[in-house]
């Protein structure tokens, strides 16, 4: 089994997914609604990585990102004020478009279990008023023994004492417009209000507790989570780099991972683009390089990267992600895929070694569902005899569209570019985003790179830049660009 999914309020700035596993077993019905509020992101991405799960038996319904125009404005709040007031606990309709859109998504699927992941600025019964480290049961039995049970496992596994030792919040008894007292005034079925808090505390781990919590609630009523697909390991963030080696660590240990950062933002005129080295299973150098032509000094800028280990990947609702590496010359090599795509992939390539000394980009041509042709390209200047020795150069290729890697959303696709400024929408938010770009076609001959500006949670401005060893003039013909986003 797979997981299935489907947009509601499409066409609006609310427009959001819902992944539904059903195990093909009799069993219960598990739901699990994340990023009611937009300034929670442990909530969200605690539910995106639970729409990775499978389940043994019964259905897993999962809206990760229940209201994106609060994600996208980082806020509590949307235009019609905070979502989790405008659900009517006892009866009527809930009183706007997308918290009648929610319900209806309740509605349908009929859950025996539900959860709504939050986060607060304080800790519950701390004396600052605020509700973190707390499970809030609907009055429904046996919500609260299962939360009583999880609270303490919780406690014991990540050893919280005193004031971040999780609690047993008050009783959800359908007396306040939520989405969760409505669940239980209207449904009758058990649930929780999940709360981690913000308070000295990293998203990841409060990410970690809402995963504890929903799993071992899960398992006291006898659906267990089971391997849906192989789990995806990743890295990928931004650095700010200059024209000298920096090494930087990463989270995880690849055995021979492959690693992408083409675009460079625009700081500093000069042409210029990023250089990767020493790669290992758990850092990388980068460094900013010039043109030979160049006098090689730049100012810091910024490049996103993204490091994977070679291989084939489904994301969360199946789209496809193929990974390699070869040893690559001036000369066009050409990668057929595991599996030919349903369209043309979003490609990226990068050299990740210094073999020559001289400095150079990938270059892709000829990119379709079944492959592509890349190398590695020298200076204009060197054109009539170019000539560059094998580097290692990376390569991944995406299937168009958004998905999540783990608890991150991402998008990637493509656009037309030349060497004017042009701005890309992305098709939602994404907090503290990372950023790749790359030019995957071959209309132009000159040596490229993609430089950007303005990078928000929204979008960014991007342009293709030449460089000037042979002649003065930049102008590029329109290029296929594709571009990958993520939250940091």
């Amino acid at each position: 089994m797979v997981t299935s999914s489907y947009s509601i309020r499409t066409d609006t700035p609310h427009e959001t997914d819902v992944y539904v596993y059903d195990s093909g077993q009799s069993g219960p019905t598990t739901m699990v609604v994340g990023g009611i509020h937009g300034n929670e992101p442990s909530g969200y991405r605690a539910a995106t990585q639970i729409a990775s799960w499978g389940v043994d038996r019964g259905k897993l319904v999962v809206l990760p990102r229940a209201n994106e125009v609060a994600i996208s404005r980082n806020s509590r709040y949307d235009d019609d004020g905070d979502l989790n007031r405008k659900f009517p606990p006892l009866s009527g309709d809930p009183e706007t478009p997308l918290a009648q859109a929610i319900w209806k998504q309740v509605v349908k699927h009929d859950p025996d279990w539900m959860f709504d992941l939050h986060s607060a600025r304080g800790i519950y019964k701390s004396g600052d008023g605020s509700v973190g480290q707390a499970l809030f049961p609907t009055w429904t039995s046996p919500a609260r023994e299962y939360g009583e049970n999880t609270v303490a496992d919780l406690n014991t596994e990540f050893g919280f004492t005193g004031d971040m030792r999780y609690l047993m919040g008050n009783t959800l008894d359908a007396d306040r417009p939520m989405l969760m007292h409505r669940v239980a005034g209207m449904l009758d079925i058990p649930g929780y209000i999940c709360e981690t808090t913000r308070k000295d505390t990293t998203t990841s781990e409060q990410i970690n507790w809402h995963l504890f919590c929903v799993e071992h609630v899960m398992n006291q009523y006898g659906q267990e989570r089971v391997p849906q697909q192989s789990s995806v390991d990743y890295s990928a963030g931004m650095v700010t780099l200059d024209d000298y080696w920096q090494e930087f660590d990463v989270s995880d240990y690849y055995s021979h991972p492959a690693i992408v950062a083409p675009a460079l933002s625009y700081n500093g005129r000069n042409p210029a683009h990023v250089r990767i080295s020493g790669l290992t299973g758990s850092s990388f150098e980068a460094r900013i390089e010039e043109w030979p032509y160049l006098d090689g000094s730049h100012t810091k800028a910024q490049a996103g990267y993204l490091m994977l280990n070679p291989g084939t990947y489904s994301t969360t609702n199946g789209r496809r992600i193929e990974v390699g590496r070869a040893q690559v010359n001036h000369e066009w090599e050409s990668v057929s895929f595991e599996n030919s795509f349903s369209t043309t992939p979003v490609l990226f390539a990068m050299p990740q070694t210094t073999a020559g000394s001289d400095p150079i980009v990938a270059r892709i041509q000829n990119a379709s569902p079944s492959g592509f042709q890349y190398r590695v390209q020298e200076q204009d200047a060197e054109r009539a005899t170019e000539y560059h020795y094998e580097e290692v150069v990376s390569w991944m290729a995406f299937e168009p569209g958004r998905g999540s890697l783990g608890s991150r959303d991402y998008e990637a696709n493509t656009t037309i570019a030349d060497d004017s400024w042009q701005n890309i929408q992305f098709s939602r938010s994404y907090q503290n985003p990372t950023f790749i770009a790359d030019v995957m076609s071959y209309n132009g001959w000159n040596s490229t790179t993609i430089r950007w500006r303005n990078l928000t949670s929204s979008g960014v401005d991007l342009f293709i830049e030449e460089e000037q060893s042979a002649d003065k003039e930049t102008r590029h013909r329109d290029e296929t660009v594709s571009y990958f986003v993520t939250e940091g």
